[in-house]
């Protein structure tokens, strides 16, 4: 588990007995970043620890008064209590540890306090291993720290956190620690925890027996690892271990990127090399009911419109299969797997498949066949969904039996030894979390891992193994890809949730795993300006690129953005300001920064009738209902119900006081409504979300948010809000959740790819200093990547104009005394793909370059000129031609591109007779 921490502290100094730090060289500190001071751990007499930072400054303390505590059986043990306990230091390679170790109630306990050098952010670690004594005893799992919000890193402003979802597909939220809205929540895996501008990464290691995570409450933190079930120790003993890293000029996922950057050189090559696999796959287009003549239709597209050195991949996602757990093809798919593969193969791609591996259907036979496998509670076997098109009840497998491993063994072998896949997707994977026990008496987390090892042996290490649906921490080392967030969807709700998830869950990329945004989809009713959105964002992550259309029915204008984004670029872009709360506002009234709550009651009834929308209409014989919670779990008797339903409340304003005109721009704000509505405010309508008519779907992932006219509400009075729903659940959420508003991405030393993101529905006008997107200079040269143009006199900051639901791409490079490129129309992301060797030889006033990468499309370079120089004629291994902007831009065009070759090209350059005058 990973977690932030960052706030202010109070109170007197621990009394430190033993202190043990370690600084840094300044060989370790990355040009331009953070000046790195040291780490120091202290304990106390009670051996309490605390970890500080030594910087230009004061001290900072990070995690004060913590104490260690060990369950053992139902008892709590802590360092305090140790018999024959002993303090000492240790030199593990690469840092310095202070080492507490003791006994008592039948076990070793020994805490390592380690400080770690040569990374550039200081980083820490706290390791406890439990040892047997004389006997096995049960041990439930180890707590690092219980601590007050004031007991973390020191700091002005509110403490936020950073909280992430327990699976791949849960989402992360960003909170104020201690805020209602933030009450009992428990960030697993990864969190982020920041306070002003400084972050604290923790972080649990995968492969020990517990899950970790922070609980966050109104009175504080608490970091633990549950061992859950509880069993006994192993012989050899066990351990967790959390580690930390403080960022003293970033957030808290500016420390999470540095605490998860591997320590060995070797393995940070390997990742920062590896290629995301980039294709098509079925699930966006067709969940469920894919037939084997659409795989064809699109492969055939595919083969005669994708670079075949870039586009790679077919993906085979849910409905070719007979059953949950019987994998063969259905009545779809007539010729089998095999034959589809061979299909794919003769076509120069290579053949991927999904499969839930740990999900059994009553159909599949399994569950009858091999009934000891199966997952348990107290009442039997666990159901972990029913849906026929799956066959019937899907029960989990025990991914801790051998037997039950061998199968998911033998699935994995099958997949790409007799079925002719290269990689495979793995769907579901918490469901191997279920149940109350597992074979052999194992945690959650070792059965998962043991059924997750046995796929990953199944394949060997050729194939490519992409998780979804997963438990991140124990994924770590096993998987070469994972799902990082919710499905996408062709819609402008359906994108923002995985944006939201790839921003938020950049820090495992290329450092744990390569991260999949779920599919790029451009097709309508996304808008064109929509679709060059997510495409941005998808390019710019640099994770998986598997578009998501039926692609022979596309609009001709949106294949060129699907182009545009291969090959997949080897960045990782970064989300800017992520250290921000959200604000649950919803339901309410807005006006400007006044916010009236709708606090209800709220009244409902299922059935249509329009008059309940009217002002007039009396509602008070309704129902009473909770708001937000969907109405099937709301207790109200309708837990099967889909259909037409109302809701009516009412709220009074108060009088706008004198001398205080009408107020101009007023919102009704609802948040998420399953799956469409239309909503009237004193009986009119303000306000529609998805189509209300059946077998249409609707926009669940949705945040309503309503102009009303201001003729409308009635201030000093009582006004009627009524919502018409028609869908499987209403009103469900008041979250807002909004995906990041701006994005980076260095395609190359100091070339960047700045995504800035409208996400409302009005137009938004916006200016960014650069210095705080970590691009610093003096002036610079721009180049709009969606318009293919020249951004002219950008100096140390970004003003744009956004209109609603749309995006602006800008690359920025310093600009210099010499010309440069700026921009081409090859790929989104600037510098990264089809610029090499760019050479500039004042001699001869010479730019030098070579194109690379390049396709069948019409390929241009804009290059910035600078004053005095002017283009002359360009030499190039395929002819090309040369204009020149009134921005004095030149712009160098090959209309036939590259056709798979590279292209080498010169151009030179002639002082102006003004600049030769002066000379003279």
């Amino acid at each position: 588990m990973f977690v932030l921490l960052t706030g202010a502290t109070s109170g007197a100094l621990i009394r430190p007995p033993v202190r043990l730090s370690h600084s840094p060289t300044g060989a370790d500190r990355r040009s331009g970043g953070p000046a790195v001071g040291r780490l120091r751990f202290e304990l106390d007499d009670h051996h309490r620890w605390s970890l500080w930072y030594y910087g230009d400054g004061s001290p900072v303390p990070l995690v004060r008064g913590a104490e260690i505590v060990v369950w053992v059986g139902d008892q709590p043990l802590t360092l305090a209590e140790l018999e024959d306990s002993t303090v000492g230091n240790r030199r593990p390679p690469g840092g310095d540890a202070v080492v507490v170790r003791g006994r008592v109630a039948g076990v070793w306990v020994e805490a390592e306090l380690l400080t770690a050098g040569g990374a550039s952010t200081p980083q820490a670690s706290v390791t406890v291993t439990v040892f047997p004594d004389r006997y096995l005893p049960t041990v439930r799992g180890v707590r690092f720290f219980q601590l007050p919000h004031a007991e973390t890193l020191a700091g002005d402003g509110p403490l936020v956190a950073l909280v992430n979802g327990a699976h791949s597909a849960d989402p992360c939220r960003v909170v104020t620690v201690g805020a209602p809205e933030a009450e009992g929540l428990a960030s697993h895996a990864a969190t982020g925890l920041t306070r002003g501008s400084r972050g604290l990464a923790i972080a649990f290691d995968g492969g020990e027996p517990g899950e970790a995570r922070l609980r966050l409450s109104r009175d504080g933190l608490e970091a633990v690892s549950d061992w859950l079930p509880a069993r006994p120790l192993r012989p050899e003993g066990d351990a967790s271990r959390m580690r930390l890293c403080f960022h003293p000029e970033g957030d808290g996922l500016e420390a999470l990127r540095a605490l998860f950057v591997p320590s060995s050189p070797v393995d940070q090559e390997r990742l920062a090399q590896a290629v995301a696999p980039a294709g098509w796959g079925t699930r966006a287009e067709w969940p469920g009911t894919v037939a084997e003549a659409d795989v064809i239709a699109n492969l055939d597209f595919s083969a005669a419109n994708f670079d075949r050195r870039f586009f790679r991949h077919i993906e085979l996602d849910d409905g070719y299969q007979r059953a949950m757990g019987a994998w063969d093809a259905n009545d779809r798919f007539p010729h089998g797997h095999a034959w589809l593969t061979d299909q794919i193969h003769a076509r120069g791609f290579k053949a991927g498949l999904w499969v839930a591996p740990f999900g059994v259907a009553e159909a599949s036979g399994v569950p009858t066949a091999q009934p000891d496998w199966l997952l348990r509670d107290a009442s039997g076997p666990v159901v972990c969904e029913t849906r026929e098109a799956w066959g019937g009840k899907i029960y989990a497998l025990d991914g801790a039996h051998p037997k039950a491993q061998q199968w998911l063994f033998d699935l994995a072998r099958r997949v790409v030894r007799e079925w002719g896949y290269d990689y495979l997707r793995v769907d579901r994977l918490r469901w191997a979390t279920v149940g109350t026990a597992h074979y052999g008496g194992l945690t959650h987390a070792e059965a998962y891992r043991g059924g997750l090892g046995a796929i990953r042996d199944g394949l060997g290490t050729e194939a490519f193994l992409l998780a979804s649906g997963a438990p991140l921490q124990h994924a770590v080392g096993l998987v070469n890809g994972m799902r990082i967030g919710p499905d996408v969807d062709a819609s402008w709700s359906g994108v923002q949730p995985p944006a939201r998830a790839a921003g938020l869950r950049s820090f495992y990329h290329r450092s744990t795993w390569l991260n999949d945004p779920d599919c790029l989809v451009v097709r309508p009713p996304l808008s064109r300006p929509a679709a060059e959105l997510w495409a941005s964002v998808v390019a710019v992550t640099g994770g998986l690129t598997l578009f998501g259309d039926n692609l022979p029915k596309l609009p001709p204008d949106r294949l060129p953005l699907l182009q545009r984004t291969l090959p997949v670029a080897p960045v990782t872009g970064r989300a800017i300001e992520t250290g921000v709360a959200e604000r649950d506002t919803a339901p309410a009234i807005v006006a400007g920064d006044d916010v009236y709550p709708i606090s209800g009651p709220w009244r409902f009834r299922t059935g249509d009738d329009p008059s309940y929308g009217s002002r007039g209409f009396d509602e008070e014989a309704w129902e009473t209902i909770p708001v937000p919670q969907r109405w099937d779990e709301a207790g109200g008797g309708h837990p099967q119900y889909a259909g037409f339903a109302w809701y009516r409340t009412r709220l009074r304003l108060p009088n706008l006081g004198a001398g205080k005109t009408e107020r101009r721009n007023v919102y009704v704000e609802l948040g998420k409504i399953a799956d469409a509505d239309e909503t009237f405010v004193n009986g009119v309508k303000v306000g529609q979300t998805g189509e209300l008519s059946s077998g249409v779907r609707g926009e669940a992932q949705a945040y309503r948010r309503y102009r009303v006219p201001p003729e409308t509400l009635n201030w000093g009075g009582e006004n009627v809000l009524a919502v018409r729903v028609l869908g499987s659940g209403g009103i469900w959420s008041v979250r807002r959740t909004r995906p990041p508003r701006v994005w980076v991405a260095e395609g190359a030393p100091r070339w960047w790819t700045v995504v800035v993101v409208n996400w409302e529905d009005e137009p938004l006008d916006l200016s960014l200093p650069l210095a705080a997107l970590g691009i610093k200079g003096a002036r610079f040269d721009a180049y709009d990547v969606w318009r293919d143009a020249a951004v002219t006199d950008l100096k140390d900051g970004l003003t744009v104009t956004l209109e609603p639901r749309s995006a602006r791409t800008i690359a920025i490079r310093p600009a210099g005394a010499r010309p440069q490129v700026i921009g081409t129309t090859r790929h989104v992301v600037q510098g990264a793909v089809d610029v090499a060797d760019e050479t500039w030889d004042p001699t001869t006033r010479t730019l030098k370059v070579k194109s690379t990468n390049l396709d069948g499309r019409a390929y241009a370079v804009t290059i910035a000129v600078p004053k005095g120089l002017r283009p002359g004629p360009c030499k190039a291994d395929v002819p090309c031609t040369i204009r020149r902007l009134p921005s004095g831009h030149a712009v160098l065009e090959w209309p036939a591109g590259g056709d798979g070759r590279d292209i080498g090209w010169e151009l030179s350059f002639k002082a102006t007779p003004a600049t030769r005058k002066g000379k003279d």
